[in-house]
Order: C-alpha cells, then structure tokens, then sequence
C-alpha cells in the first residue's frame, strides 16, 4: 500500500493556538537540534583534516579501504593488520557506505566527521517525529526531543554508545543507529495502525539494524513487541 505521508497528530485548538503550539514545536527541536550541533563545533567538522581520539583512530582506515579496495564489494580480507583480518564482515557497514558517498563531495575527513555528527543532531528530531507518529499529544513529541537531548549531553558513561560522549570517542555508528530505530518504531507503530507506510518502516528499521549490532537487538526485540 502507499505510504500515508499525512500529519497524523493535527494540532487543536483556534488559529492562534495552532500557531503558538507550531511555534513552540519549532523552537524546541530546532533549539535542541541547534544546540547539539553547536556543541560539536561546526568550524571544525568542516576543516579539513583526520578525525582522531578513542576509536576513531582506528574507524578513520575503514571507510576508506572500503571505498579503495572492496566496492562494489561490501565485505572481504586485507592484509593491513595482523596476519590479516576480516573487513565489514562483524562490523555494520552502512554508516562506512554514507562516508564513502559523502566522501564524493568533499575531503575524506569532513565526510567522515560529518556522518559522524549525524546521528546525535538528528536524534532530538527523530524523538519528537516518534511521538507524532504514535499520535501523542502536544507538548509529549517536544518534551521526547528535549529528554534525548539531555541524554546526549550526558556525562555519566563515555563509550557504551548514544550520547555525544561516546560518540566521540568513536561510536558514531551507534547514535546513528540509535536515531534510526526512534524514527523506525514511529513508523512501525503508524504502519501496524493504518496499514500503510510498511515498506517505509522497514527500511528504516533496517538501515538501523545495519548500523549497529547492538541497537539491532533491541530494535528488532521492540518491534516484536509491537506486533498483535
């Protein structure tokens, strides 16, 4: 069936309200989009040099011998380390593919540190559409992009994967993933309701599957749960 692409929470109320409540939905994600963005620098993610520190010393290699010695092969063997190892063959690769396509467009290290942004900027948006999806009502969406943004930012753990923290120290595969599976469950949710957009959720749910290993557990076990 085709995609419903409606709005599936209209917003109450007269006018005015409809406007302020507008108003107030684009203030905060936008605001909490802004400033997770804000804190990530921009002045560097677009200066053109090697992202480094924690794990990024070793996913900087990956992407690009992906894009130099395997494409139109996703998988395979190199000889760079070790008496050789397997590449992209335990490790998702959708998120190498992005940098390598990005990669086209601008210098190898922007590519990468801009996809590796992308996933906590996106995260405040993809809570809030979450909550439209599943039709709850204003201002729950907002405070769901106001609550991931303050997991973003923190502190408590520095490499389990999501918030900024870690994913700075490397696991920008994991925010990725991570943003992805908010979005596929609101999918899912409005799929399984109206009987449409499926195919739309699944390639969602699988974009974020084969982001990260450990977001697929837990995105694959909910939307199981969803399931009459």
């Amino acid at each position: 069936m085709e995609a419903d692409t409606s709005d599936p929470t209209p917003v109450a109320g007269t006018p005015a309200s409809r406007y302020w409540q507008r108003f107030a939905t684009v203030a905060t994600v936008g605001g909490a989009m802004l400033a997770v963005l804000l804190s990530l620098h921009p002045r560097l993610i677009v200066a053109d040099n090697t992202p480094t520190g924690g794990d990024f010393g070793a996913h900087v290699w990956g992407p690009a011998y992906l894009r130099d010695h395997l494409l139109p092969r996703l998988t395979g063997w190199s000889m760079d380390w070790y008496a050789g190892l397997p590449t992209y063959r335990f490790y998702m690769v959708v998120p190498a593919l992005a940098i390598v396509a990005l990669d086209a467009l601008v210098p190898y290290g922007v590519a990468m540190k801009i996809v590796a942004v992308a996933g906590p900027v996106a995260l405040p948006w993809c809570a809030w559409r979450f909550g439209r999806l599943v039709r709850l009502p204003f201002p729950v969406p907002e405070a769901f992009a106001v609550a991931s943004t303050i997991f973003l930012f923190d502190e408590s753990f520095t490499i389990y994967g999501g918030n900024i923290a870690s994913t700075m120290a490397g696991e920008y595969s994991f925010a990725i993933a991570l943003a992805l599976a908010m979005l596929a469950f609101g999918l899912a949710v409005r799929g399984l309701e109206t009987g449409c957009g499926m195919v739309l959720a699944s390639v969602v749910l699988a974009l974020s599957a084969l982001s990260h290993g450990i977001v697929l557990l837990f995105v694959f076990g909910g939307v199981a749960l969803m399931l009459p």
